[in-house]
């Protein structure tokens, strides 16, 4: 009776410990869900964050781009078009196939550059973007024409672009001689029709190509990398970021004041420990492009705005801030966060089944 008397307050004590060590892990478990709540985290693109969109007066960025096609314009069949370099530089594969047209290019370093010509009834004018540099901080900037004529400007950002224009058409028709202006020196001949021009952008430079009507616009299509769908897939960009803000800086290094909508490649589940934005290189490509987060599969551009289609994951930007980790994928989808519950789990579970059945798990 004296072995029961000792044994009950020593079977009290050892069950308010197992109490005491089960409620100090549920409240570390909740302290934790708690901050993962709070913490930015990347997740995969939902409907809602799968396009954005610049209007007239904001600008859209994409940084970190490899050495590689960027995008594709194809004008619509018949239609004009007029494209100017603020400073550009004609490519030496260009400027030996003027001289051989009896075209002599000034040999300078860059000068003012305009292109304007029409394409024949069954054919079509295109301009191939490409990129030089892949860098976290290199890219391009598109913003939409705010006034006039409807357009869109192309801006090299810490890298140098590439714009090469042709005429496409069946039956080699010319309706009229397309016109190259470099600085002061004037070109206007039919043979200008057969010969792709490729153009060089340096940084802070910019593109601006300019429709015949809101019409036109309408009927052109943009299509991201070079343009072209293999093994049945649309044709897709990678990127580290993309972002919509205000255009600041300098034409030398511009950059978006503020960012009111954006994505950041990454990893879905991945979280942002110390800090609320993730910064460039934590924004990049994959070592391999299959294993590339960020693509973007569309580029719509239409009177006094352009926009882009989305997919794969990354963090969510919004007004500067990254948006907060969605419970249930985040949890899923990092795997030292669902190992540090899983220890938590078995440290809350463990003491309330010995209180449950008497016996260890």
């Amino acid at each position: 009776m004296m072995a029961s008397a000792l044994q009950a307050p020593l079977e009290s004590g050892r069950r308010g410990r197992l109490w005491l060590v089960a409620t100090a892990a549920a409240l570390a478990l909740a302290a934790g869900i708690f901050l993962i709540l709070r913490m930015p985290g990347a997740e995969t693109l939902e409907a809602g964050d799968r396009t954005l969109s610049a209007a007239s007066g904001r600008t859209l960025a994409l940084y970190d781009l490899r050495a590689a096609p960027v995008m594709e314009y194809e004008g619509p069949l018949g239609a004009g078009l007029r494209v100017s370099v603020s400073t550009g530089r004609v490519s030496n594969a260009t400027r030996k196939t003027l001289f051989g047209l009896g075209m002599q290019v000034p040999n300078v370093r860059g000068a003012p550059l305009q292109w304007q010509g029409r394409a024949p009834a069954n054919g079509r004018i295109s301009i191939k973007i490409g990129n030089q540099r892949q860098s976290p901080d290199a890219g391009i900037m598109l913003r939409a024409a705010g006034s006039g004529q409807p357009g869109l400007n192309i801006r090299a950002v810490q890298t140098v672009l590439t714009a090469q224009i042709e005429i496409a058409s069946p039956g080699g028709d010319v309706t009229t001689a397309p016109e190259l202006k470099f600085g002061d020196v004037r070109f206007t001949d039919p043979a200008l029709a057969f010969a792709p021009i490729q153009i060089e952008i340096p940084p802070g430079e910019s593109l601006d190509v300019t429709f015949d009507s809101e019409q036109a616009l309408r009927d052109s299509s943009l299509r991201p990398g070079d343009g072209l769908q293999t093994s049945g897939t649309t044709a897709a960009l990678p990127v580290g970021r993309a972002e919509v803000g205000e255009l600041a800086g300098s034409n030398a290094y511009p950059r978006l004041q503020s960012v009111n909508q954006g994505v950041c490649a990454a990893r879905s589940g991945k979280l942002l420990f110390t800090h609320s934005y993730p910064r460039p290189g934590e924004c990049h490509l994959a070592a391999e492009r299959t294993d590339d987060k960020l693509l973007v599969t569309g580029i719509a551009l239409e009177p006094r705005q352009v926009g882009l289609t989305l997919a794969g994951s990354g963090f969510v930007l919004k007004d500067d801030h990254a948006r907060s980790a969605v419970l249930l994928p985040t949890l899923v989808a990092n795997p030292l966060i669902a190992a540090l519950i899983a220890v938590f789990a078995y440290a809350i579970g463990r003491p309330l089944w010995r209180l449950w059945t008497g016996r260890d798990m």
